[in-house]
């Protein structure tokens, strides 16, 4: 079958829509797509067959990240998705690997010069890239699970919700505890967590709205900010979608917002991060279990690059584009 390789313009966008419901069995807006894709901040390619029909895409999304204090424009790998009718996918010279070849090779860029790559493929889609060797797994996602605390754990510590326009004082607050986390994790791989990064990701989405909780150390005269939680929208089950805080502060924050999940009549808190911080902070939940999602680096990097990133992410479910 002859296939063809492009790149959309903003204004092709919508031609995913047709094929992200067929394979996902459920729509995507418009708006969500030029959130992701649109302005440079991300590309989307597709395949079409002879036919003009898109049987395949791939996403990119540039992420700015921090490796090992090094400031990094990685790319993000984001919607995955092949027609349920294509075949051959796991010929070595099939669409989806002439796709991913053409991709990944073509990565390392100003500000990517090892063309940094990740992404959180299902377990099909992971062993698929493996067998295709254009996947290499770099690390592991867990699924952490927690309990409502009726009582604080500390009297001194109080959540505040942000609102949805944040004034300046508040941006500048994000950016402080920012900072201090990219100084305490500096020795692995992280997405940038400013006010910049917290307003598109969380604020600015078109679909969804976020709880955005401000954890604070009471004071006499003032009150400290120590870290922030994003939690996810529900009822009873709700997500803990992203942390900003130093690695002292972790469990103080996560504890804050299970209090404030009981305040709020929810009975669970779940919250996806990678393998090595996820056990860190088993001790204190209900359950920690492994999930099938795999993270992916990129085999063309230089081999050194690629094993910086084995084991040492931080990525947690707000990381994904679909949650």
């Amino acid at each position: 079958m002859n296939t063809l390789i492009c790149r959309l313009s903003d204004d092709e966008l919508d031609s995913v829509q047709p094929l992200f419901e067929e394979v996902f069995k459920h729509p995507i807006s418009l708006a969500l797509l030029h959130w992701k894709y649109a302005a440079l901040r991300g590309e989307s390619w597709v395949v079409t067959d002879a036919n003009g029909n898109t049987v395949m895409h791939c996403g990119l999304g540039f992420r700015t990240v921090l490796l090992g204090g090094e400031t990094v424009e990685a790319a993000q790998l984001m919607d995955l998705m092949a027609a349920p009718k294509a075949r051959g996918l796991t010929r070595h010279d099939s669409p989806f690997t002439t796709l991913m070849h053409q991709i990944l090779q073509a990565l390392p860029r100003p500000g990517n010069a090892a063309g940094i790559a990740f992404g959180f493929p299902s377990e099909r889609a992971m062993r698929l890239g493996e067998h295709s060797g254009v996947y290499r797994e770099v690390d592991r996602m867990m699924e952490l699970e927690f309990s409502p605390l009726t009582r604080a754990v500390s009297g001194d510590l109080r959540w505040r919700e942000l609102p949805q326009h944040m004034d300046a004082s508040e941006e500048a607050v994000l950016d402080v505890l920012w900072t201090g986390m990219a100084k305490d994790f500096s020795a692995f791989a992280l997405g940038v967590r400013n006010a910049q990064y917290i307003k598109h990701r969380y604020l600015a989405h078109p679909d969804k709205r976020y709880t955005l909780l401000l954890i604070e150390k009471k004071g006499f005269w003032r009150h400290t900010p120590i870290g922030l939680a994003v939690v996810g929208p529900g009822h009873e089950r709700r997500e803990l979608l992203d942390l900003v805080c130093i690695s002292k502060n972790l469990q103080m924050v996560v504890q804050t917002t299970q209090h404030w999940l009981a305040e709020n009549n929810a009975k669970v808190l779940h919250f996806f991060l990678t393998e090595r911080f996820a056990k860190q902070l088993a001790l204190f939940a209900t359950r920690c279990d492994a999930t099938q999602f795999r993270i992916m680096g990129n085999p063309f990097s230089p081999a050194a690059s690629t094993a910086r990133l084995e084991g040492r992410w931080w990525l947690t479910g707000g990381d994904t584009d679909y949650r």
